[in-house]
């Protein structure tokens, strides 16, 4: 079997981003799965799990993309404002998308081998909010909210 050089590969990755991006973004976190990106990039599943080790790891082809999408949805001027937003965009039937980041984050923050970056993601909205509160305020804002998520996830 020949091995592809790291331009390929680097081209190869890129795609399957763009792939991840795409299903996420139509269908949800849920629809992006190793049987489904090899399906639609007409490889193996192993070929998949070269490019992303764990399930987790299709969170790295997000990154960057969605949240610029989010952030507007959000007010930072208050520890209040940012729940109040927090849920009004949650619930938002228009704004699909932030749900499906929202609960992207908390698979991902809640699965073994959690990834960096989702962590990542849920501590940059809480130092974005902090500039603009404090600390203790944007910690609080942020079990409030993904609580209020988790709760909702539960009995909806």
């Amino acid at each position: 079997m020949a091995r592809i050089s790291a331009e390929e590969r680097a081209k190869k990755k890129l795609i399957l981003d763009g792939l991840v991006l795409s299903i996420f973004l139509e269908e949800g976190w849920g629809a992006v799965t190793y049987d489904r990106l090899a399906k639609e990039f007409g490889v193996s599943k192993s070929s998949i799990q070269n490019y992303y080790p764990s399930s987790i790891m299709f969170a790295t082809a997000l990154q960057g993309k969605v949240l610029p999408m989010v952030l507007p949805l959000l007010n930072f001027s208050s520890e209040e404002k940012f729940v109040s937003s927090w849920i009004c965009a949650y619930e938002d039937e228009q704004h699909h998308v932030f749900r499906e980041v929202v609960e992207m984050l908390i698979d991902n923050i809640l699965k073994d081998g959690t990834s960096p970056y989702s962590r990542g993601g849920a501590l940059k909205l809480e130092e974005m909010l902090a500039k603009n509160t404090d600390e203790s305020s944007a910690k609080r804002a942020m079990k409030t909210v993904f609580g209020e998520v988790i709760y909702r996830k539960m009995f909806s």
